[in-house]
């Protein structure tokens, strides 16, 4: 926001910012919009790779399974880029979530057999998948308004074989809710699910 009112001149993209204004040398790399004022922070690993990550032991006994603290080889997702250093990114983040007066995030699930958002089967949304705030706080897609999200795009309804994809959005005006550092699904634990 500072960039585009200082800067009406300059286009979106890649930027260095210093949100903490202390030394520049803890500053991180953050794609601006000039358009809309938005700074984006961008996860370090933009995606992972779609395969079964979890075989239940009991497949008929379903519950969400955190990605990053149950799944092996899962992981919890970090922002900022490979050149920065996490600590630096953890701080600056800190200030800009202080300075700004929303948040919102995407999210795109990839599936094969799994039920990310809407269960077609049942109409309901009980086998949505859980997301992890930073501050801890759990994302749903039913309950209480202000700690859900919503699907822009829903292609993980039921168990066709197919692959597809969900893409959840989360917009909030509690800052410190975002970024989504784990995901957990609850329709996984069979052979056939990714």
């Amino acid at each position: 926001r500072d960039l585009k009112m200082c800067h009406p001149d300059w286009k979106s993209g890649e930027y260095w910012i210093d949100p903490n204004q202390g030394c520049n040398l803890d500053a991180i790399k953050v794609f601006c919009n000039m358009e809309t004022g938005e700074s984006c922070v961008y996860p370090i690993q933009p995606t992972v790779p779609q395969k079964v990550w979890y075989i239940s032991k009991n497949p008929k006994e379903k519950q969400h399974v955190w990605f990053g603290e149950s799944m092996e080889g899962g992981f919890q997702f970090e922002y900022g880029s490979t050149d920065s250093d996490p600590a630096d990114v953890a701080i600056q983040l800190t200030f800009l979530r202080l300075m700004s007066t929303e948040a919102s995030q995407n999210i795109t699930y990839h599936c094969k057999n799994s039920v990310a958002y809407l269960d077609q089967k049942t109409g309901n949304l009980k086998k949505s998948l859980l997301l992890q705030g930073s501050n801890d706080i759990e994302l749903r897609g039913e309950g209480n308004s202000r700690f859900t999200y919503v699907a822009l795009e829903d292609g993980c309804t039921s168990h066709t074989g197919a692959s597809g994809k969900t893409v959840i959005e989360y917009r909030t005006t509690k800052t410190s809710r975002l970024p989504i550092i784990d995901v957990a699904p609850l329709d996984i634990g069979a052979p056939d699910q990714e």
